[in-house]
Formats: C-alpha cells, sequence, structure tokens
C-alpha cells in the first residue's frame, strides 16, 4: 500500500488513504507497521475510505508528532483537515485504544462513532513496562531480527511463542485449532511487525476522561485474551454512556481470525451503518 508523508505543525505524519465512501480512520496497534494488515484494508470492498495513520514512534511518524494520546489526537486532526476530511469513525486497535479515546473526547465533532477492537484502557503494569524496555529499547531491531529468523527456519516455534502471551488457553491446544489462514495471517503478523520508537510510548498511555465520551462506541473483546484483559471490556461499558460490547468468541486477543472471525467482521459492519 502507498503511504505518503505530510509535515505538520509537530512533525511528519505517515499515512495511508485508499477507497471510495464515508471515512474510516484507522489506528493500528503496538509493534503494527504501514504493513500490517488485521484484515481491516478488506474495508474498502464494503464501500468505505480507509485512511491509516501510523502512530508517533511507528513508521515514518515522528515521536515529536504526540507523545500522549492527546497531543497526536490534535495531530491526526491536521491531517484530517489537510485531506479535507470533516467526519470520521475511528477504528482503535489494541495499544491505540487511548488515541482513540482522546480523539472522541477531544474533538468530538469530528468523530461519529468509535470501534475499540481488543483496545487496552488501562495503563501497562510495572512488570510489562520493564520487559517493555529490555526487549523493545535499544535492542528492538535485534529482536524483531530474531523472530523473523526463527520464523523463517522455524515457524510454528516462533509463532508458538508468540501466542503463549496473547492467548489464556494452552498455547499447544489453540495452534492445533487454527486453519491454514490463520496462521497465514500470524506469520504475515510477526513479518510486518516493528517496535520502532512506538512501543516504549504505548507502554505509558492510559485512557482519561473516558466518561466524556459522547459519540457511539462499540467494544469487541475477548475472555481469552492474555494481552488485553477483558477487565478494560468492562471499565469501557461503565464509564460511557452510549457503548455496546461485543462478547467475542476468540480464543486469543488475535479477535480477526479464528472459527468466529466473520462475526467480528459482521458486527464492524452493522455498528458503522446502523
Amino acid at each position: 500500500m502507498t503511504s505518503a508523508l505530510f509535515d505538520t505543525s509537530k512533525g511528519l505524519v505517515e499515512y495511508s488513504y485508499i477507497g471510495k465512501g464515508p471515512v474510516l480512520l484507522l489506528l493500528k496497534g503496538g509493534h503494527c507497521t504501514r504493513d500490517t494488515d488485521l484484515s481491516h484494508n478488506s474495508l474498502v470492498y464494503e464501500g468505505y475510505s480507509l485512511l491509516t495513520i501510523s502512530r508517533p514512534g511507528y513508521d515514518y511518524t515522528e515521536v515529536s508528532t504526540g507523545r500522549t494520546p492527546d497531543e497526536f489526537a490534535s495531530t491526526i486532526i491536521e491531517v484530517l483537515d489537510h485531506l479535507r476530511i470533516e467526519v470520521v469513525t475511528v477504528i482503535a486497535v489494541s495499544a491505540a485504544g487511548p488515541t482513540g479515546i482522546a480523539l472522541a473526547v477531544n474533538y468530538r465533532d469530528r468523530v461519529n462513532k468509535l470501534i475499540m477492537e481488543a483496545a487496552l484502557l488501562t495503563p501497562f503494569d510495572q512488570k510489562t513496562k520493564a520487559k517493555a524496555k529490555l526487549l523493545f529499547g535499544r535492542g528492538e531491531k535485534a529482536v524483531w531480527k530474531g523472530i523473523r529468523t526463527l520464523l523463517k527456519f522455524s515457524p510454528n516455534l516462533a509463532i508458538k511463542q508468540i501466542m503463549n502471551s496473547l492467548t489464556t488457553d494452552p498455547v499447544n491446544d489453540y495452534l492445533s485449532s487454527l486453519s491454514a489462514n490463520d496462521r497465514r495471517f500470524i506469520y504475515n503478523m510477526l513479518a510486518t511487525s516493528q517496535s520502532g520508537k512506538g512501543f516504549l510510548l504505548d507502554i505509558h498511555h492510559n485512557a482519561d476522561l473516558l466518561h466524556e465520551v459522547q459519540v457511539p462506541v462499540l467494544g469487541m473483546y475477548t475472555k481469552k485474551d492474555r494481552s488485553v484483559d477483558y477487565s478494560n471490556a468492562v471499565l469501557l461499558r461503565s464509564a460511557v454512556p452510549n457503548c455496546e460490547i461485543y462478547d467475542v468468541e476468540s480464543d486469543s486477543h488475535l479477535i480477526w481470525i479464528g472459527k468466529h472471525a466473520a462475526s467480528v467482521w459482521r458486527k464492524r459492519l452493522e455498528f458503522i451503518t446502523q
């Protein structure tokens, strides 16, 4: 997918903009790059435009564009103004959750709906922060090079190691339930992942002012997600007045694959069109 750079008042932002129709703004999760597709690119075939903006520290988007969700939300508005886009439906994935909330709270006239897909709201715990700093700090390029090397020579082992942190099920049971397409999805996700400087920003984010969200919100979560605990869904439902939680019968954080992936797709489209 062809990307573009826009020089905002706070630095460069990378984005891609494809399709025709109502605009969906996609904010990808942690470690996701311009090449990581969790199936959202196919939304253009449903009659929508898809605007994907790389968050600070990912791809060529500079850290200066927003160290906090509130700061980057204002940068996103600059991009929307540049593209002459008045209103968007926001899809916030995983670690992009706080940025989705910041947009909905601070720019309620520019956001008509918000979809939170396995999206994090609560702060990272200290143990996770320490591990993230160790793995995804200065040595993150070497870490991802190692993962991709393992993926090349022993894909099952690479997938097993990653999925152990994304599912509450015994990882061997989970892997045995995957279809060939599911495995290909995970393989491609890992092959295109890179933390850059972005994930070390993500670990300090949390969603403030949830009770001030006024736009309709759809949260899609699974109780078997080891990465984003289901308590995030409970918090979202309790704090946001106009919120629907859709319990996904997924066996891992990756709600976009598995036997119930089609239901996630249908629910998203239903919410967008209603």
